[in-house]
């Protein structure tokens, strides 16, 4: 079981493919090559290659409300099923059960599926139908059982449980006649009938004629008697006929000419000129349009059922997939019609040698006002002969080339000054300027489709010579770059250049005051194009190319912009689009100064078209959700955000270092750099630095040099006759500098020559900037060597508030550390 939904049943609708699991496509089997299938029904195959009218005619039912359709449809096509399948679910709105081998159709058969709104019973072998079957959908408005072996269309009592069909096709079946019941008449909803038969009658549709069909199919290829008049009474806008090209043909023909206003008639081959006789009998024809289908003939025979159709009262003649076998003879075409629209759409000539002129003549020629000639190879156009009546001129996706109604190299064609519109769209066309000269003389031109070709334009082609009423022009899905607007015509005020190679739209051009809209989709443009040569521009669309950053200066010049279509650009999201997206609201409109004052300018697909491609962060983020912090983008606040907290930081610490004397521990750092500095500049090792050579180096204040020579000397060194015996070496300034070296520098020697250091503290001592420094060095050599050499001696009681805040490092050391203290007492002095 597969599942389709609505929007894929449109796509396959349009695209038929059988061998891909499809639902309501089948509903309309005529376009599947029948080679691989026996069949078992009453049509023809070879008939169905040219069948494709059923499926336009099921899109009018179908395709107007796909888009609504979000239910799944279940495929059970192609199953070699032999009975309906028991285990549809019954939220099933649609079912294909075609080309099956399914013989009838029970009572309880779709009991469970209350929301079937379409069914395809088409190519089973349906013998009968259970009269209830229905009985369970009352919502099933498109029935395909086409392509089976029911018997007896005036015995379908089935119909009466489907009162609800739109779209009902019962053609290809084994009909003997085609005399509907009464059932029929219940299907007050129909607007689309497919029927065929053996026979038709008169009277046969009796039971219909209440009802007001959109569209009555018949297939009446293996139609063997045809009763005249059988369509009288019969009410729908358009009959779509099969036709059996044998004699039965004629009636038919005549009888849909006179009965309904649009008739198709398919399948016709060497077809007689049923028009002609029509209208040497002057009967009353009713049909406005007639379409002919899948016709092979020809050229004399066509021509002389074109001019047929020009004497006639027909308004539309159209002709599609026409065949033309052979192209001798032919006729001249009249200049007397009330035909108003001529088409002829995918001819196509068996022959290869004829005299190709005499076809151009002969459609350029006609007496219409809409003259269309498309989907056919024809490599050129001529010129009419005289003064044309033509209005509208169709000469898409065929072989022209710009020599197109060219009479000469220096004549143009002048008989074309009716011409309002012309479309030369999907052909050869390669240079635009060569082609405003053919156009040049076309007076009455306002609307000129040159898309889908080759063109481009460069200076060297010359000047370009438009008529002067031209005001829509289509050059889509060319190769023009911004040359193109230095060949435009003055009046324009339509203008579509999607899908060329336009890279930026030029600033010096003028001459467009009266352009409205300018279409750039699928360019190369890299910002919003400033409306300086057209300032009355009303719509701008620059959808899909490759916009970053759209420029707001642009905007500024665009004073009558109302909308503006920037959709699918590979948006930057940083801080240059920040300005752009707060411009614009909830609602998708932008207004603010920087486009003008009290105008709002509409942007077309917001919010899902406008996307960000860049960072990877914010990859295929809407717009509308795209937000930066100010600070992010503003340069003046990031730099004061960050400078303030960094002059705040530098105050703070210079506070404290002042606080801390940290000035003061800066210049013994220098000082002491310095020292070192020298020492290894003059490149001296004196021997006394070799390695230790004093125990001690004595830190005092000059206030306290009584006391360490009377006291503390004596004890370390001892008496003159034992020092170097039995006593310490002890490192003393007044004895062991070196004379001619800094004070600083002897200082840091005698520190890195001792193994200790001993600092007599006192009042004094911490009032001296010497013994501050000797501290300093020796705390650093303390933290160098790694090793507990500094001796504190408290000569006096020291409270901690004498001490000044420079040597917080002796409070922390008195804090931490055992010292010794002199006592006061001069008992406990000692010898």
């Amino acid at each position: 079981m597969h599942y389709l939904h609505g929007r894929d049943i449109y796509r396959r609708l349009l695209l038929p493919d059988y061998t891909a699991n499809s639902a309501l496509l089948l509903l309309s089997p005529y376009t599947e090559t029948l080679k691989t299938r026996r069949y078992t029904g009453q049509c023809s195959p070879g008939v169905m290659k040219a069948l494709w009218y059923p499926v336009g005619i099921f899109l009018v039912f179908v395709l107007t409300s796909a888009s609504a359709i979000e239910t799944v449809v279940l495929n059970y096509s192609s199953r070699n099923l032999s009975t309906v399948p028991s285990h549809i679910p019954s939220s099933a709105k649609g079912v294909d059960l075609s080309r099956n081998q399914i013989p009838t159709v029970g009572k309880h058969d779709f009991n469970n599926t209350p929301n079937l709104s379409f069914l395809n019973l088409s190519w089973n072998i349906l013998r009968d139908i259970h009269v209830d079957t229905f009985a369970s959908t009352p919502v099933l408005e498109k029935l395909d059982l086409s392509y089976n072996r029911l018997q007896n269309l005036s015995d379908q009592p089935y119909l009466l449980q489907a009162r609800n069909l739109n779209y009902l096709d019962l053609s290809c079946n084994r009909f003997a006649v085609m005399t509907l019941g009464t059932e029929f008449s219940k299907l007050t909803n129909l607007r689309w009938l497919g029927l065929s038969a053996d026979t038709i009658q008169n009277d046969d549709f009796t039971s219909i004629s209440g009802l007001l069909l959109q569209t009555l199919f018949i297939q009446a290829e293996n139609v063997a008697k045809y009763e005249k008049g059988s369509f009288a009474g019969l009410k729908a806008e358009k009959v779509s006929i099969v036709m059996s090209n044998r004699p039965v043909d004629g009636p038919i023909i005549v009888d849909a000419l006179e009965s309904f206003k649009e008739v198709e008639l398919s399948w016709l081959y060497d077809p007689k000129d049923f028009l002609r006789e029509l209208v040497m009998r002057r009967s009353a024809i009713r049909t406005v349009h007639l379409h002919l289908s899948a016709v092979r003939s020809t050229w004399n025979v066509m021509t002389a059922f074109f001019n047929s159709a020009l004497m006639s009262s027909i308004q539309r003649l159209s002709v599609s997939n026409l065949t033309l076998t052979a192209m001798n003879g032919g006729r001249s075409v009249m200049q007397t019609s009330s035909l108003e629209s001529f088409s002829v759409r995918q001819s196509s000539v068996t022959v290869f040698i004829f005299n190709q002129k005499k076809l151009y003549d002969f459609f350029i020629n006609m007496p219409v006002k809409n003259l269309t000639f498309t989907q056919s190879p024809i490599v050129h156009m001529t010129c009419p002969r005289a003064g044309s009546v033509i209005q509208r001129l169709d000469l898409s996706d065929c072989a022209l080339s710009e020599n197109v109604f060219s009479q000469g190299p220096q004549e143009e064609c002048n008989t074309l000054t009716k011409l309002e519109m012309l479309s030369l769209r999907g052909n050869n066309l390669r240079h635009l300027m060569p082609l405003t000269s053919r156009v040049s003389l076309m007076s009455s031109l306002t609307h000129v489709d040159f898309s889908q070709n080759s063109l481009t334009y460069e200076e060297d082609q010359g000047r370009c010579h438009w008529p002067s009423k031209v005001t829509h022009m289509d050059l889509s899905s060319n190769g023009f770059d911004q040359n193109v607007f230095k060949c435009l015509p003055g009046a324009i005020t339509t203008l579509n250049l999607q899908n060329n190679q336009i890279t930026a739209v030029p600033a010096n051009i003028s001459g467009l005051e009266f352009l409205r809209v300018l279409d750039l989709t699928s360019n190369r443009l890299l910002d919003l194009p400033d409306c300086l040569g057209y300032p009355n521009l009303q719509k701008l669309v620059v959808r899909g190319n490759s916009l970053h950053v759209p420029s707001l200066s642009a905007l500024k010049m665009c004073p009558q912009l109302t909308v503006l279509d920037g959709s699918h650009n590979p948006y930057i999201c940083t801080c240059p689009l920040r300005d752009f997206a707060a411009l614009i609201d909830g609602k998708g409109t932008m207004g603010a100064s920087q486009v003008g004052k009290s105008r709002r300018i509409a942007l077309a697909h917001w919010p899902d078209g406008y996307r960000c491609s860049y960072p990877e962060s914010w990859r295929n983020t809407r717009l509308q959700n795209f937000t930066l912090p100010e600070i992010t983008c503003n340069a003046g606040l990031l730099a004061a955000t960050i400078l303030v907290p960094g002059f705040a930081i530098v105050i703070i610490v210079g506070m404290l270092c002042h606080q801390l004397d940290m000035p003061w521990y800066l210049t013994m750092i220098w000082k002491w750099t310095r020292a070192k500095h020298r020492a290894r500049a003059a490149q001296r090792r004196p021997e006394e630095l070799q390695g230790v050579c004093y125990h001690a180096f004595v830190s005092y204040s000059q206030r306290n040099s009584d006391w360490v020579k009377g006291q503390l000397l004596p004890k370390l060194e001892g008496d003159e006759s034992t020092a170097i015996r039995k006593g310490l070496r002890v490192c003393h300034h007044e004895r062991d500098f070196v004379p001619g070296k800094t004070i600083v520098h002897n200082i840091l020697r005698c520190i890195e020559q001792s193994r200790c250091c001993l600092f007599v503290l006192s009042s004094d001592f911490v009032q001296s900037e010497w013994c501050h420094y000797e501290l300093y060095f020796a705390s650093h050599q303390r933290l160098t060597r790694g090793l507990d050499n500094i001796i504190l001696i408290l000569l006096e009681p020291l409270p901690p508030y004498l001490i000044p805040s420079k040597y917080h490092h002796l409070k922390a050391m008195m804090a931490r550390r055992t010292y010794l203290e002199w006592p006061q007492d001069k008992a406990k002095q000692g010898p």
